[in-house]
Formats: C-alpha cells, structure tokens, sequence
C-alpha cells in the first residue's frame, strides 16, 4: 500500500468540490421526485437524484483517504479536542439557524420549535454521523495497517450493505439502533476510501471499476423508474446512500477524477484552490439558499434541465459567498470551519 503524497492530496480536493456540487445538485431536484410520476419533470428527477447517490459517500471516502494514513497521527485525544468540537459547534448552531428559520416560515409555536430543533434540518443528518464515524478511527486505523485485514472487512462490509439493501426498510423501523447501522455502514466507505486512495489502478482494472459503476447506475435508474411508472407509487429504493449499487458508483467517480487529475490539474487547480477551504461552510449553508432560489417560479421559467443546473450552480456560489463572509466574521468563523 502506499502512502498519500502532497502532490496526490490535489485530486482528493477535486473530489470534495464535485461532491459538494453533487449534494446540491441531489437537493435540488429531487424536489420533484414526488411529481406527477411519469411526467417530464418526473423523470428528469428521478434520474439525477438517482446518479448523484453518490455525493455522501464521496465526502465520507475521501475522509478516510487522509485520517487513515499512516503518517498522519489521530488519537482519542486529537479527535475530542479538535475534530468533534469543530463539528458539534456546527451542528448546534446551524440546528438553531435553521430552526429558527423553519419556525417564522411555519409559523409554528415554541413546541414545535423544539422539535425542529431536536430534529435536524434534511442535510444536518451528516455531521452526527460523520462524528459517529470519526470516534470509530483508531479502530480503522489498526485496520487499515494491515491489508489482509482490510479486504477482509471491506468483503464482510459488502456482505453487511447487501443484506441492509434487501432488508432496509425493517432495519429503518428500528429507530436508534439505525443510526449507529448507519455509522458502522459509513465506517466501511471510510476504510474504502483510504483502501483505494493508497492503491494505483490499472487500466484494465480501472475499465472494470467503470463497468460495474455504470451498470450500478443503469439498475438504479430502472429499480426506481419501472416499478413506480408501473405502480404509479413513488418508489425510492435506489436512493438508499448505502446500497451495493453506491458503492459501485462511487468507486468509479474516485478512480475517474484520481486517474483524469494530472490530466486537468493546471486547468482547474485554481479555482479547487479558491474554494476547497470553504465547502464544509457551502454544504451547512446551500439550505439558506435553496429556501430562496429553488422555488416554482424560478424552476419552471424554462426546462427543466435548463433551470435546474443552472438553480445548483447559483447555490453553490451563493453559499460560497455567504461561507467566506461568515469566515471574516471572527465570532461566526468557526460555524463554517
């Protein structure tokens, strides 16, 4: 296996722009996942929300690609005092942001407030888990140091996600417990991601990454269309971030945007450079935005494969400004850090 370099880190920050613009990109049309099912607008949903699955798992593999490196030390220790403050101060804040927010918009009472509160904004669900994640490290870490080891536990996490996939509603039915299955499931993309980070990939084993991937694409696509089309039932399945058709998906976006980095690196270096300190602050503010911008006058001025692209792009530039003027802020810099 081999170690991470510097000049390598450069893809992993690619990796998180095009994952950001992948969260919103989810966001904003699965809005009309729920619409007339068969309509135009219906599909066009359907089969964005559907390949862009892969945007989560992307951030929580490229996570793994640098707290598991061997030269990099994390402890009990590091991870209390620096890593789930960090993350804990965002999620209580932007908590109350967004549920002060939803209560005016609503209209609610102070007890519905402390629900909102106590019940995450759609997009805050990632950092619990992402903490959840981070306290399992220096059992991944001992992992990670040996390789038999790791393709051991990478085949069980397979297994795991393939038996979730087929029985995920009863799994979803059980509450807390689903939340730590959830993390346990995100703790194998983080091992994936270093496991496939210190690897180098053939051409030809890279051919069959893109083989599986795009057939992974091709089932989601249908198992989500064809049954709901034929049922007139919506039908979200295959929107399930950790089913075995994910990991095909997301595998094959990393070893792409890996191998296609030299290639492409002096064009858009630049602008990764500009934005890569400000995409955790673009991800807990893109919902801000998306309150103002994603709205039917707006989506349906044109077609939909017009507008909404266009709709993601606005939001993520938005956020990115609002993100940096939060920074320059010094008692609000650490929300978005």
């Amino acid at each position: 296996m081999q170690q991470i370099t510097n000049q390598r880190i450069a893809y992993l920050d690619t990796m998180r722009v095009v994952a950001t613009f992948g969260v919103i990109a989810l966001h904003v049309f699965c809005t009309d996942y729920h619409s007339t099912i068969g309509s135009y607008n219906w599909f066009v949903a359907v089969i964005v929300d559907t390949l862009v699955r892969w945007s989560v798992p992307l951030f929580v593999m490229i996570s793994g690609a640098l707290f598991l490196q061997p030269s990099k030390e994390v402890s009990y220790r590091t991870l209390l005092k620096k890593q789930i403050p960090r993350l804990f101060i965002a999620y209580v804040f932007w908590g109350i942001v967004y549920g002060l927010i939803m209560t005016v918009r609503s209209k609610m009472g102070s007890c519905d407030f402390k629900l909102e509160a106590v019940i995450p904004h759609f997009h805050l669900w990632y950092i619990p888990m992402l903490m959840g994640v981070y306290m399992l490290i220096p059992i991944l870490r001992k992992i990670a140091s040996e390789e038999k080891m790791t393709r051991t536990v990478l085949g069980i996490w397979m297994v795991y996600l393939i038996g979730c996939f087929f029985d995920f509603d009863n799994i979803r039915q059980m509450g807390i417990l689903f939340q730590a299955n959830s993390i346990v499931a995100y703790a194998g993309y983080f091992l994936f991601g270093y496991y496939v980070s210190s690897h180098e990939i053939t051409k030809k084993q890279a051919g069959w990454i893109y083989l599986v991937g795009i057939s992974g694409a091709i089932i989601a696509v249908c198992g989500n269309i064809i049954p709901a089309y034929a049922k007139k039932i919506g039908v979200e399945t295959y929107l399930n971030n950790l089913g075995p058709h994910v990991v095909a998906m997301s595998l094959a976006l990393f070893t792409f945007i890996k191998q296609i980095m030299p290639k492409i690196e002096r064009k858009i270096i630049g602008f990764v450079e500009y934005v890569r300190k400000d995409l955790f602050g673009i991800y807990l503010t893109h919902a801000l935005w998306f309150m103002v911008i994603n709205i039917s006058p707006i989506r349906n001025s044109c077609n939909h494969l017009i507008t909404l692209p266009l709709i993601t792009i606005a939001i993520f530039f938005l956020s990115l400004y609002t993100t940096k003027l939060l920074r320059a802020i010094p008692v609000l810099r650490k929300t978005v850090e």
